[in-house]
């Protein structure tokens, strides 16, 4: 009886709904093989929720033609719920860049809840192709969208992409006015987390959401590098993520949850970071090519809620020292400080002199630990961005550079 229990499937007798459902969130090979369990699953392989990813993580990129995903799009029979083309597919192929907006026009990606795709990488004087007005047919679905290489869109257009449900926006090599992302973030009520990686095109940034959580930037480089973000009102922001050499001034006018913020590089170029009305401004003491801060405004009373951060290329040098000791001495919910190490001799007495010099006896937060620690290299920076930024759920996002 119990063998007979044992033989029984289940499976089959859920809500065909149900079984496309599971069916979508197998990988492409092992959902098409589900067809041979079952002569009645063979007619969900085509109704199921369509998951249409060539970002599959190998060092060789999947490739499709342009007809292959037509011919994919058109033969699938239920609705979409991830399309994702990456960085490596479309790079140097102009030709296919009209193509996306028709795809993403197809019935089988009706109800879309993922969509990534980028252009490439521009060259800086050429133009990048708009983003595809197809997007805005998502509006009620869409929940995960990374964008690349594309320009975004000002004036009215901008306001008319009404995002409701989504939590995670990506984006990469865009260009893209303060204008414009202010329109995006008041479409997105409940957008988590954003990143903007590389250039933007817009030398500076305000942030005002009431949803967002993390946020993760990379300034980019050269002429079109975002050179100040300014978050003036982020009730729930709790990560401030910095990548790169962040040679790009910050200023926190009000995120009373902010409790992680890193990597700052402490270097020659150290940029102007203002939390309220406290400034930290690098510059060059002594004719020494060393970064040192000029506290302005400082008030006694300035409440710092951070509770991690990450200092990066950390020398124990004046300057650095007096910069981290700031925070030992003035943050009161300081639960970790991490500073990352590069080209020390590290030996006892060297931390023993460093615990000294932070007066570590006297911090605001009792139960904050300073580590200090050897940057190594990891998973693919990109991939470590992503995660970091966008996983919630990590208890430490810096764990993933360090």
């Amino acid at each position: 009886m119990e063998a007979e229990e044992e033989l029984i499937d289940r499976i089959s007798s859920l809500p065909d709904d149900v079984i496309g459902d599971i069916i979508s969130r197998l990988p492409s090979k092992e959902g098409g093989r589900l067809q041979v369990i079952s002569s009645r699953w063979r007619h969900l392989w085509r109704s199921a929720p369509l998951n249409f990813n060539l970002h599959d993580g190998h060092p060789v990129p999947r490739r499709a033609s342009a007809g292959e995903i037509s011919r994919i799009l058109s033969a699938h029979l239920g609705s979409g719920r991830c399309f994702s083309i990456p960085i490596r597919y479309f790079e140097r192929k102009d030709h296919l860049v009209a193509n996306l907006d028709g795809w993403l026009r197809s019935p089988a990606l009706d109800g879309l809840q993922a969509l990534e795709f980028h252009y490439g990488v521009p060259s800086p004087r050429s133009p990048r192709p708009p983003l595809p007005t197809s997007v805005y047919r998502f509006s009620r679905s869409l929940r995960v969208a990374s964008f690349g290489g594309c320009d975004f869109p000002d004036g009215s257009y901008a306001g008319a992409l009404y995002l409701p449900v989504l939590t995670q926006l990506s984006l990469w090599h865009v260009r893209i006015s303060e204008s414009s992302l202010h329109a995006w973030l008041a479409g997105c009520s409940v957008l988590q987390s954003l990143l903007l990686a590389y250039k933007t095109g817009c030398p500076r940034l305000r942030i005002m959401s009431p949803s967002l959580r993390s946020i993760g930037v990379d300034p980019g480089c050269g002429d079109l590098k975002l050179q100040k973000l300014i978050i003036e009102d982020a009730p729930n922001l709790e990560r401030l993520l910095l990548f790169r050499d962040m040679a790009t001034d910050i200023s926190v006018i009000s995120a009373p949850k902010l409790g992680m913020l890193g990597r700052l590089r402490l270097t020659d170029d150290f940029p102007r970071l203002q939390f309220g009305t406290t400034v930290f401004q690098a510059s060059t003491d002594g004719g020494e090519n060393l970064p040192c801060e000029d506290y302005r405004d400082l008030v006694g009373t300035l409440d710092i809620c951070l509770k991690k951060i990450v200092l990066t290329n950390y020398q124990g040098n004046e300057s650095h020292v007096n910069f981290a000791k700031f925070f030992v001495l003035n943050a009161g919910v300081l639960e970790s400080m991490m500073l990352d190490l590069q080209g020390i001799n590290v030996t006892s007495a060297w931390i023993e002199e460093q615990h000294r010099l932070l007066q570590l006896e006297n911090r605001a937060s009792k139960v904050a630990q300073l580590d200090f620690v050897l940057d190594a290299p990891g998973r693919p920076l990109h991939l470590r961005r992503i995660e970091s930024t966008h996983d919630l759920s990590m208890a430490d996002p810096f764990a993933r550079f360090l």
